[in-house]
């Protein structure tokens, strides 16, 4: 529950680095804030706001961790347009330590009437001038009682194991997974905040890896197996956070360090000019000899990439310490979004990935010695590439009690370099409380690289402070 007076603060949008503050000037401590959802000049592709590198500033989570951060006890967020609907009657998969709530329209004017204020006015001059609006709205004070049932479901990876064929090999084991959840009908996570209800069907993200998952167990199992034992996963979660990816390797099902390589098939189905994208690709010993061999003949262009980590399940099994590659057929305008659907799929184009993804694992499973696991460094610097500046953690993924544990620091990152470690818990960073992947989020990208800021983190149950220089974010 919270009481409070209440603020109109525009967007409800801090972007540093597009020099526009709804906050500027407003005290919004213990207040009670009124943000609307989107941002200036949504319909404008030229805005300031719509470069990708912007987009974050629209995220429901952004507009409340940022009222959070400037002291505000609750926040209500109401529809920028006419025709936009409220959101389904839905928690977040983070918890991030505000109350929150939707009202209509007509609800919010008839809060801000007592100050003469419209919200279509307001929001309009604020469009015009891209400057803010925000105001104290004289003589409302109001009380918001959220009572909430947290409901706990249960999810479940498929696993399909095709034992290996030589007895000296058959204790080794390939992992080949793709992610078949998506994002039901929208909410958290979709990129189409106007279409929340509507099916979000997710057939390149990520039902394109699903299929070709599946296909590869089908031609695999027909063709009698290989010397090492195949094991194809169907992960769920990993929307909200690869949990199913995290699940599989804490409960392997070939012994983990019997797995000699993850193989990730994540949006593979928009292939286009022939490219793909293989991620991991110096994770382990011989694997980009490996893959460049078995592309030959094969109508395709590759970009290899020596990174493993990624938004994707491969990273839990490089974390892990298992070498890893990721098969990725590039971003698109449809992503999270209800336009993906089955019929923009490039379906050669995916048979395509799958015969590569079928060759590379059929030379990884019948070779002598496996690939090694290969601890990569950071790359060099580059000008650009990439959105906000760069810390260097690798987070623990799956359910955590509501804070953010490190199982890995990147070599010669900047968390390296202020002496954070693996097992640390960060507390605070940048004076922004952490409890959420999100709020770290949200630290991160009010920052620049370059910039010192101060960490805290728990160690063997002591805090420490520690600085550090934000880096540039690489390819």
């Amino acid at each position: 529950m919270a009481t409070g007076e209440l603020v109109f603060v525009g967007y409800g949008i801090t972007a540093p680095d597009l020099h526009y503050d709804d906050y500027t000037g407003i005290d919004a401590r213990s207040k009670i804030v009124v943000a609307m959802t989107r941002e200036p000049r949504a319909e404008d592709p030229a805005g300031p706001f719509r470069r990708p590198e912007a987009y974050h500033y629209t995220e429901r989570a952004h507009k409340i961790i940022n009222a959070r951060e400037h002291g505000a006890a609750a926040i209500l967020l109401v529809p920028r347009t006419e025709g936009e609907r409220l959101p389904a009657l839905r928690g977040l998969s983070q918890p991030l330590g505000l109350p929150a709530a939707f009202v209509t329209r007509s609800t919010a004017d008839a809060l801000l009437s007592s100050s003469g204020l419209r919200l279509g006015d307001l929001a309009d001059g604020i469009d015009q001038t891209l400057a803010p609006r925000s105001a104290a709205v004289r003589g409302t004070s109001i009380r918001i009682e959220v009572n909430l049932v947290r409901e706990r479901g249960t999810a479940r990876n498929v696993i399909g194991i095709l034992p290996g064929t030589d007895p000296g090999l058959r204790d080794e084991a390939i992992v080949i997974g793709a992610h078949y959840d998506h994002l039901g009908h929208g909410g958290e996570g979709s990129l189409a905040p106007d279409r929340i209800g509507e099916i979000h069907p997710g057939a390149d993200d990520n039902a394109s890896g699903s299929v070709a998952v599946m296909a590869l167990a089908r031609a695999f199992a027909a063709a009698g197996g290989a010397p090492r034992t195949l094991v194809f996963v169907a992960f769920s979660g990993e929307e909200l956070g690869l949990l199913g990816s995290a699940h599989y390797v804490q409960h392997p099902a070939v012994p983990l360090d019997k797995t000699v390589l993850m193989v990730n098939l994540d949006m593979v189905g928009r292939l286009r000019d022939g490219r793909v994208y293989i991620s991991g690709a110096d994770s382990g010993t011989t694997l980009r000899t490996v893959v460049t061999d078995d592309a030959h003949g094969l109508p395709l262009s590759l970009e290899l990439r020596p990174n493993p980590f990624g938004p994707s399940d491969h990273t839990s099994f490089y974390v892990a310490g298992r070498p890893v590659l990721f098969f990725f057929t590039g971003a698109h305008a449809d992503y999270h979004r209800p336009s993906d659907t089955w019929d923009q799929i490039n379906a050669s184009g995916l048979a395509l990935v799958a015969t590569l993804t079928a060759r590379v694992v059929s030379t990884v499973a019948s070779a002598p010695a496996p690939p090694s696991y290969v601890k990569i460094e950071a790359p060099a610097r580059s000008s650009g590439g990439g959105y906000g500046p760069v810390f260097g953690i690798v987070p623990e993924f799956g359910e955590s009690a509501h804070v953010v544990r490190i199982t890995g620091v990147r070599p010669g990152s900047p968390a390296e370099k202020a002496g954070v470690q693996a097992g640390d818990v960060i507390v605070k960073f940048a004076g922004v409380d952490v409890k959420t992947l999100e709020d770290l989020t949200f630290a991160l990208r009010a920052r620049r690289p370059g910039d010192q800021v101060q960490v805290i983190v728990l160690r063997d149950g002591q805090e420490r402070a520690v600085q550090a220089i934000l880096g540039e974010r690489r390819e």
